[in-house]
């Protein structure tokens, strides 16, 4: 599933409360998005933070990242969750005998 997550600093926090950590905080998303756990990750345009797009099997296991970065280890960031899904769930659209059962992949390796 994919789960958005998007952080707001907290009060009084600012760039200079941050910027020692952020080479860190970097290499650190750097290295879950070559493993395939970030797919997207973007600057806030509207506000200072980030949107991180996960592909994980729940919000709990994404806060488990979150919860590991260098800066909200430091207590400066609030972290919020959208678990996203397929619309619908489509499978109700689909006639009853089509094979909607796990695995999903079953693409010869």
């Amino acid at each position: 599933m994919k789960i958005l997550a998007y952080d707001n600093f907290k009060p009084g926090v600012t760039l200079d409360d941050l910027r020692p950590y952020l080479p860190e905080e970097v290499s650190n998303v750097w290295r879950l998005w070559k493993a395939g756990i970030v797919r997207e990750n973007y600057a806030r345009a509207d506000v200072g933070g980030v949107i991180i797009v996960f592909e994980l099997d729940s919000v709990e296991e994404a806060r488990r990242y979150t919860d590991d970065f260098p800066l909200s280890k430091a207590g400066l960031l609030e972290w919020h969750f959208i678990a996203l899904d397929a619309p619908l769930p489509l499978e109700f659209l689909f006639d009853p005998s089509v094979d909607i059962a796990k695995p999903w992949d079953r693409t010869a390796a």
